[in-house]
């Protein structure tokens, strides 16, 4: 008899907290990143480039930093739900070498005949608690 350590739609609650993640945005990884899928923007690579057009440092590609929201999410709810739909608001740019914090709770949980879903709200901030994304994440249970 195997052991079930899936989240179940029914133990989840409105307001419920998901566990936090804290991530680097690594230089060497994101520059990896950037050869791989041959990133033309300066903007992402050029830190002479970027400090021209006002910003403090290289900005990391928002599809980069995309790429970490929904495996919050996934990793949280592992195997019992998918990812449907992301709704996402980028605030102020986040920077090569930055730490940020992916903060996210279970804002809204419905159910019809058919069909079981969470909406998440994730707030991604620097290590200052200043807003940098927002996004809200629509999970769908089997």
């Amino acid at each position: 008899m195997g052991f079930d350590n899936r989240l179940r739609f029914e133990d989840i609650q409105e307001g419920d907290r998901l566990p936090e993640a804290r991530l680097r945005m690594d230089r060497e990884t994101y520059l990896a990143y950037n050869r791989l899928v041959r990133e033309i923007n300066p903007l992402h690579f050029d830190q002479a480039y970027a400090r021209r057009l006002g910003f403090r440092e290289i900005v990391v590609a928002g599809v980069y930093t995309f790429s970490f929201i929904p495996k919050m999410v996934e990793d949280w709810v592992g195997d019992s739900g998918a990812v449907g739909r992301i709704e996402i608001q980028y605030r102020n740019p986040i920077y090569l070498g930055d730490a940020i914090v992916q903060k996210a709770s279970v804002r809204k949980k419905s159910a019809d005949q058919d069909n079981k879903w969470i909406e998440c709200e994730v707030m991604v901030e620097d290590e200052e608690g200043n807003p940098l994304t927002r996004a809200v994440v629509t999970v769908e249970f089997s």
